[in-house]
């Protein structure tokens, strides 16, 4: 009596009201309290913000960084002026319809457990510090769901424009397309209904990367090179995911092949898209493995698949130590460079430790800001440049008005022009010797000696540079 009540439970339908509403108040309840910490822990989410900010505030636009996100950095642009509570906000507000849309997948798909999967989806740490920050992995993952739901509903032509707002928000979204187009094939739309699909798709895409074409031709359609190694890779799965999470979905994989090989076997056209989705997102990262956020749209592929070929029991502890990581860290590793990790017992969860690192990086910059920096001087601050950017008021890009600048371009940074100090990224080595011999006063910050060294291939200390001791304004990593 009392299993059939937990099943019950398990299975609820959060859909039906009152249930919705108690959830969606638990959901903003639960990520509120996380808008006001800075538009993210990123630097790539105040790219996102200074993109904005110029297109709200001076009509120009410019890409955050390539290839191009232009919908998140086109719709932050209309509410950019009441700060990260705002665009921070639009996110929470895109993920709670990815829940939402989510749990109708689940229903459609008659999933046993859909109550449990909805929940581990909302809370599982990774979206949930995801969707309080200015980026566009929660903006893909939605408008990826959407376009599920309305190929499950036979609706080729509004499901091929959510492809394009999936494209719009991050363009590595492209990838899913290919298991897209076979579970059209299998809800049987034909040939037209391809098309259709591929027309709007296509269109749309064209309409919202127009601006990076007519600003800077085809340039914008490039890749960058993976940066990530493959104990950086597998530090973030363990500092999102969580220790006995990881064990344990590798368990329930290796010991559910039998589940796995009937997937296979009987062909279900549900069971082999989510199958081929799975593979082909992960597939993706395995291509650029840059940050563990890109595998964010394979996570509802990965939660029904995990729940198709498992036991109740079995799986009903996998999904909550997925959600207790983002409280408490069981058996937490933390990598401090060079190879080297530290080992905790018992450490802060995913959620508070996340928040804790925004509040110490805005501290951080409020200290550069603060910092004894001579005229005539040029700081090379790395990925702090574009928070610096933001938070400024004293700096820009043009002596006009208050400007941000262009990610994209090298050689570009805001200045002080009253006092003739400016703000760089990285310097090249000629670039490095044409100031010194400008007499301009060059100072580094934490990190940027490596990181010198890695892109440029020279070490800064052997020149006439001075380091800037503002480490203890650094965040916990």
């Amino acid at each position: 009596m009392k299993t059939r009540g937990i099943e019950k439970y398990l299975e609820t339908d959060l859909l039906k009201l009152p249930n919705l509403l108690f959830f969606i108040v638990i959901f903003v309840l639960s990520r509120i309290w996380l808008l006001d910490l800075g538009f993210g822990l990123d630097a790539d989410a105040w790219r996102v913000a200074n993109s904005a900010f110029d297109l709200r505030y001076h009509g120009i636009y410019h890409a955050s960084r390539f290839p191009g996100y232009p919908l998140p950095e086109f719709f932050n642009a209309f509410v950019i002026g009441s700060g990260w509570f705002a665009t921070n906000g639009l996110t929470m507000l895109l993920s709670l319809v990815s829940v939402i849309v989510f749990a109708q997948i689940l229903k459609i798909y008659n999933c046993r457990m859909r109550g449990l999967l909805t929940m581990t989806y909302a809370f599982l740490p990774l979206l949930w510090i995801n969707s309080t920050s200015t980026m566009g992995y929660m903006w893909s993952v939605t408008f990826i769901l959407l376009t599920w739901l309305l190929l499950l509903r036979k609706k080729a032509i509004i499901a091929g424009l959510m492809m394009g707002l999936a494209i719009g928000s991050r363009p590595q979204s492209i990838f899913i397309m290919i298991p897209f187009l076979f579970l059209i094939h299998g809800q049987g739309l034909g040939m037209k209904g391809l098309l259709r699909f591929l027309l709007a798709a296509v269109i749309s895409s064209i309409c919202l990367f127009s601006p990076l074409f007519f600003t800077y031709g085809l340039t914008f359609i490039q890749r960058y090179p993976a940066q990530t190694t493959v104990l950086q890779i597998g530090y973030g799965i363990l500092k999102h995911f969580g220790l006995p999470a990881v064990i344990t979905g590798f368990i329930l994989l290796f010991t559910s092949l039998r589940g796995l090989r009937s997937i296979i076997t009987e062909r279900g056209t549900s069971d082999i898209f989510v199958l081929l989705s799975l593979a082909v997102l992960l597939v993706s990262f395995a291509a650029l493995p840059y940050h563990i956020e890109y595998l964010i749209p394979a996570i509802p592929f990965g939660l029904i698949f995990f729940e198709r070929i498992n036991k109740k029991p079995p799986f009903l502890i996998f999904c909550g130590l997925l959600v207790l990581h983002a409280f408490v860290t069981i058996g937490g590793i933390r990598y401090v460079g060079d190879g080297r990790v530290e080992a905790k017992i018992l450490a802060r969860g995913a959620i508070s430790r996340n928040a804790e690192a925004r509040k110490q990086q805005l501290h951080f910059m409020h200290g550069l800001m603060q910092a004894n920096i001579e005229e005539h001087s040029v700081v090379i601050v790395g990925p702090w440049l574009p928070i610096l950017s933001y938070l400024d008021g004293d700096v820009s890009s043009t002596r006009k008005a208050k400007m941000m600048y262009d990610s994209n371009l090298s050689g570009e940074g805001v200045c002080n022009f009253q006092r003739d100090v400016c703000y760089r990224y990285l310097l090249a080595l000629h670039e490095l010797e044409a100031l010194l011999k400008d007499d301009y006063k060059i100072y580094f910050i934490e990190g940027i000696r490596e990181f010198t060294i890695d892109v440029h291939g020279y070490d800064i200390r052997d020149y006439q540079t001075t380091y800037l001791a503002t480490q203890a304004f650094l965040p916990d990593p």
